[in-house]
């Protein structure tokens, strides 16, 4: 069986580096499964991993992509495990943006039937994120206020869904805010603003001075300004840094307001806690999906053979939602 991969053989550009290869799949032995994609998620870690800059990187040459869900085609001999047919969640390891690959079948977390499958492909990376935030930082309860920046992201979106659905109020900060504000709000954001405009004092007037939690992932000025809107002891949790500039704290918020910046990293998360642990987060996902509250943005679908492509649209920044890759 023959299957076509995403391999990049340098760090780099992922528009320059990653470039679809023929390889043969072996038959699965004892234990195994074949594993057949559906979708595939582009998520800029991917994009950092391919890029040489994120904190783990895989030796070369690699296979990219670490989120999706895929079909199980066939077993091994005298293999038990998710039946042929099944929708499983992509193994991140070696890489998942590949037509065929060959899995463990004890490893394979099978997916609930009648899940979105967009929604489902996505489930593994940006909400159970968003969960831990929510939920491993501060005890938000309905009425207490949220602020994001980058909130046009898939992330973001999620965390908009998530909050709308616990009664949590959020506040949403935007570059050129123009053309998402409608989607934002669409999803339940209750303020979205453009980073242009931002005013921390007419934010902290807005919330009645009580935003508990934000969510960075930005990075430079920006969390800066997110900083300068928060209420007295509360959480910023920096998960990202697109801007690639540091993080600076202002000195009289830390002393005077009691404020506290901390740092979240889902792969870590994963790494330190149980399969059973994880696979309980999923299941809280997969429950969101399927009682509609969260929706998956998809700004466009590329074939494997296409993946160049899908490496340039991945890289624009007038995506609306994820790039997917499909069979």
């Amino acid at each position: 069986m023959k299957s076509i991969v995403a391999v990049h053989k340098t760090y780099g550009n992922p528009a320059e580096v990653v470039r679809p290869e023929t390889v043969e799949v072996p038959a699965p032995q004892k234990g195994e499964a074949v594993v057949k994609l559906v979708r595939a998620v582009v998520n800029p870690s991917d994009l950092g991993m391919i890029g040489g800059s994120y904190g783990r990187l895989r030796p070369l040459p690699a296979i990219a992509g670490r989120e999706g869900i895929g079909e199980v085609a066939a077993l091994g001999p005298e293999t038990e495990g998710p039946r042929a047919g099944a929708l499983v969640r992509l193994p991140p390891e070696p890489g998942a943006w590949t037509q065929y690959q060959i899995a463990k079948a004890s490893d394979l977390l099978e997916i609930p039937c009648g899940l979105d499958p967009d929604a489902a492909a996505m489930a593994f990376i940006n909400p159970p994120t968003a969960l831990c935030v929510l939920d491993g930082f501060e005890k938000m309860k309905p009425g207490d206020w949220l602020i994001q920046n980058g909130a046009g992201s898939a992330l973001g979106i999620f965390m908009i869904q998530i909050c709308a659905a616990r009664g949590i109020k959020t506040v949403n900060m935007l570059r050129n805010a123009g053309k998402k504000r409608a989607m934002l709000e669409g999803y339940g954001a209750d303020i979205v603003v453009d980073e242009a405009e931002f005013d921390a004092k007419a934010i902290k007037e807005a919330t009645g001075n009580c935003l508990k939690l934000g969510l960075n992932q930005i990075g430079g000025a920006s969390v800066s300004n997110m900083i300068k809107a928060m209420g007295d002891s509360a959480t910023v949790v920096t998960i990202g840094g697109m801007t690639g500039e540091p993080v600076r704290f202002p000195t009289r918020f830390l002393i005077f307001n009691d404020l506290r910046l901390r740092g979240f990293w889902w792969d870590k998360w994963q790494r330190t806690h149980s399969r059973a642990e994880c696979e309980a987060l999923f299941s809280q996902v997969f429950e969101l999906i399927a009682a509609g509250v969260l929706k998956a943005p998809v700004d466009s679908r590329y074939k494997m053979a296409d993946i160049e492509a899908a490496m340039r649209r991945a890289t624009e920044n007038s995506r609306l939602g994820k790039v997917m890759i499909e069979f």
